[in-house]
């Protein structure tokens, strides 16, 4: 297991060197492209700019990822709490039954916990005013 992981490894190295390799030479082809085309400064402007657009493009895509894996794990953590907190109650439901003035304390809490779990306010969304300058309401 180990020797075909270490072998993995070199053979995903090997194809790594490789491909940056082959997209430097892209990059020079591109490069000479355009410098016949538009003249050796217009060449190296249009490669840089593209690269800093594709850096731009990237960091947008990895924030919007980082921002939905960071949910995703608050919801995770919601319902992991959620499951804690039953397994809590499941467990001290014995001793809560056991004495009677615990259990006239606890079904109020219990039923009042329940129920502001079943009915959850849900959000609403804010709605924008309208605009209403350009209805012709003021000709």
């Amino acid at each position: 297991m180990i020797n075909r992981l270490k072998r993995s490894a070199v053979f995903a190295g090997i194809i790594a060197v490789l491909a940056i390799i082959g997209v430097i030479f892209l990059v020079v082809a591109a490069y000479i492209a355009l410098a016949e085309r538009y003249g050796e400064m217009h060449a190296s402007l249009i490669l840089a700019g593209s690269a800093f657009g594709l850096a731009i493009i990237t960091y947008i895509v990895m924030n919007i990822v980082e921002r939905a894996a960071r949910n995703r794990q608050r919801e995770r953590t919601k319902v992991d709490t959620s499951a804690l907190l039953t397994v809590a109650a499941l467990a001290a439901a014995p001793v809560v039954l056991r004495s009677r003035a615990l259990m006239m304390l606890a079904v109020p809490l219990v039923a009042f916990g329940g129920l502001s779990l079943l009915t959850k306010p849900k959000r609403k969304k804010r709605r924008r005013p309208e605009d209403t300058s350009s209805m012709g309401q003021d000709i």
